[in-house]
C-alpha cells in the first residue's frame, strides 16, 4: 500500500516537472544575481527581459495584500485530482489565485474532487480550513475527517498549545517548547545544540525514538525574515505528538513508524536575524550588536541597497553581525560573489562556519545521529530547490524533492545556483544524505499572518511522508 502511494506521488511530481519545461523558470529567494538576492518570485521569461513581478510589500513599507500578482498565478498550481486513488486528509491545495482575501485557501465547493472525497496527496475534501493553522479546523474533540479516508488517520490538534500569530517569538517558541514536554513527555527528546550571538538557545526537538535506525533533520528560520517557518515546524511537531499513540499512515501506526524513524526538528536556526526582523534594534539585547546592526545600514544605504530604517530592519535576513547564514557553509564557499561587507542579506562571512549558528548547524549534522534525509524551509515562491554542481546524492535527492512537490500540492521543482547554504553543504559533506530546500509562501516577506493558511495546508503532513519514504530506502 505505502509502495502505491509513494510511485503514484512520485509519478505526479514526474509529470508536473515535465509539463512547466519551456513555460518560464520561477526564481526565488536562494538565487543570487550580481550580489543581490532575488525576493520575488518572477517568471523567467519577463525576468530575462528586465521585468520582475512585485508580489509584496513595495519599498515604502506598504502592506501586502497576501495576494499573488496576475503574473505568478501559475506558481504553485494543484495537479488535477482525477485518476487518484489515494484519499489523503489534506486540506485541498489552490493556487493563489484562488485564495479569498485572508490568504485562507479554501476550495471551491464545485471541485469535483471536493465532492466525492478523492484526492491526491496535497489536496482534500472541501469544508476544511486550516488558515488558523492547528487546533482550529474543528471543535475540540471532533475530527473533520470523513469516513472514506481510511488510510491516513491523523487528526487535528484539540486545545493545540502552539498557536498562530503574526510573529512567532523565539521566547514564545521556547515556552510552547517546555509546554509540549509537560504534555507529551518521552514522546519528544529537547536539547540546546548552541547559542546565538545574542544568547538565545537553538534548539534540536527529536521526536520519535532517539536510537531508531534513521534520523531526518528539518530546519527552518535561518534568514531573519522568514518567520512564520518556525511557527510551522513547531506546528508540524506538536501534530506529530498528538497523534503518536493513536494516528496511522497508510494503514501503518504512526507509533511503529516513530520506532524506526526519528525526526529531528530544529525550528529557529537564526533567532537574532528573526528578533531584528520583527521588532527591530529593540529585539536585540546587546548594544555592541545593535551598534553593528546599525553599521550594516550605513553600509547599504551608501551602496544604494535600502532606503527607510524601519523597512530596512523588516527585510532582515542575517544574523545578529549582518553574516548570513545560507551562504556561510563550506560548499562552494569561495566561488560565491556575495554582499562585500556586513549587510542585512548576503554577506557570506571571513570564512565558512564563522558564525555560533551556522556551526551549532554543523555539529549536529556531524554527530552520532544516522541521518537519511534533511528539509530545510525557506520563504518565498512555492518552489523546491534540490540540487547543487557535485551534488553527491543527485539522484535521491530529486526523488525526495518529487515527492515533496506532490506532497505540497505542485510546489516548482528547481535546481539551485550559487552556493554556501546549509542544502549545499549537507549534499557535498563527507556523509551526504538527500536534502531538499521547500520555499513557502507566494509574497514578499516577512510574509503576513493572512498568508499561513495556504503554506500550512500544503506542508502539514511533509514530515511523515518523508518519514515513509525513508523507511522504504
Amino acid at each position: 500500500m505505502r509502495d502505491r502511494y509513494r510511485w503514484a506521488a512520485l509519478a505526479g511530481a514526474a509529470m508536473l516537472a515535465l509539463s512547466s519545461i519551456n513555460t518560464g523558470t520561477v526564481w526565488a529567494d536562494e538565487v543570487v544575481q550580481d550580489g543581490s538576492t532575488m525576493e520575488n518570485a518572477v517568471d523567467g521569461t519577463a525576468a530575462a527581459g528586465g521585468q520582475a513581478a512585485d508580489t509584496g510589500t513595495d519599498p515604502s513599507g506598504a502592506a501586502s495584500t497576501g495576494q499573488a500578482p496576475a503574473s505568478a498565478e501559475d506558481i504553485g498550481q494543484a495537479p488535477s485530482d482525477s485518476g487518484s486513488t489515494g484519499t489523503v486528509r489534506v486540506i485541498r491545495v489552490v493556487s493563489p489565485s484562488e485564495t479569498d482575501s485572508a490568504g485562507q485557501g479554501g476550495a471551491p465547493a464545485s471541485e469535483g474532487s471536493a465532492q466525492n472525497g478523492s484526492s491526491a496527496p496535497g489536496g482534500a475534501p472541501s469544508g476544511v480550513d486550516y488558515s488558523g493553522g492547528p487546533g482550529f479546523a474543528s471543535s475540540p474533540g471532533q475530527s473533520d475527517q470523513p469516513a472514506q479516508e481510511e488510510d491516513i488517520q491523523i487528526v487535528d490538534v484539540a486545545d493545540p498549545i502552539v498557536k498562530s500569530v503574526e510573529k512567532y517569538t523565539h521566547d514564545q517558541m521556547a515556552q510552547d517548547i517546555a509546554l509540549l514536554q509537560q504534555r507529551y513527555g518521552s514522546r519528544m527528546q529537547v536539547s540546546t545544540i548552541g547559542t546565538s550571538l545574542d544568547g538565545r538557545a537553538l534548539y534540536d526537538c527529536i521526536v520519535g525514538n532517539p536510537a531508531a535506525s534513521k534520523h531526518i533533520l528539518v530546519q527552518a528560520g535561518i534568514h531573519g525574515r522568514e518567520y512564520l517557518n518556525p511557527m510551522l515546524l513547531m506546528q508540524q511537531m506538536e501534530m506529530a505528538l498528538a497523534n503518536y499513540d493513536t494516528g496511522s499512515f497508510h494503514g501503518t501506526p504512526l507509533s511503529s513508524m516513530f520506532s524506526q524513524v526519528a525526526i529531528h526538528f530544529v525550528p529557529m536556526t537564526n533567532p537574532d536575524g528573526i528578533s531584528i526582523s520583527q521588532f527591530g534594534l529593540d529585539g536585540l539585547r546587546s548594544q555592541e550588536l545593535k551598534e553593528a546592526v546599525a553599521r550594516c545600514y550605513m553600509t547599504d544605504l551608501a551602496a544604494g541597497r535600502t532606503d527607510d530604517f524601519a523597512t530596512y530592519l523588516t527585510k532582515w535576513k542575517a544574523n545578529a553581525q549582518g553574516v548570513d547564514l545560507n551562504v556561510n557553509f563550506d560548499a562552494q564557499w569561495e566561488t560565491i560573489y556575495t554582499a562585500a561587507t556586513n549587510s542585512y542579506s548576503g554577506y557570506k562571512g571571513t570564512a565558512p562556519g564563522s558564525e555560533p549558528e551556522s556551526k551549532a548547524m554543523i555539529a549536529l549534522y556531524q554527530s552520532h545521529y544516522p541521518w537519511k534525509a534533511v528539509i530545510n524551509y525557506h520563504s518565498m515562491g512555492n518552489v523546491i530547490y534540490w540540487d547543487i554542481l557535485g551534488n553527491k546524492v543527485q539522484g535521491p535527492s530529486l526523488e525526495l524533492a518529487q515527492l515533496m512537490s506532490a506532497v505540497t500540492g505542485g510546489y516548482q521543482i528547481l535546481p539551485s545556483e550559487g552556493g554556501g547554504g546549509y542544502k549545499d553543504w549537507i549534499q557535498l559533506c563527507e556523509n551526504p544524505v538527500p536534502s531538499v530546500t521547500l520555499e513557502t509562501g507566494s509574497v514578499t516577506c516577512p510574509i503576513p499572518l493572512s498568508g499561513y493558511g495556504e503554506i500550512w495546508s500544503r506542508n502539514r503532513l511533509t514530515w511523515v511522508y518523508a518519514m515513509e519514504w525513508v523507511m522504504g530506502r
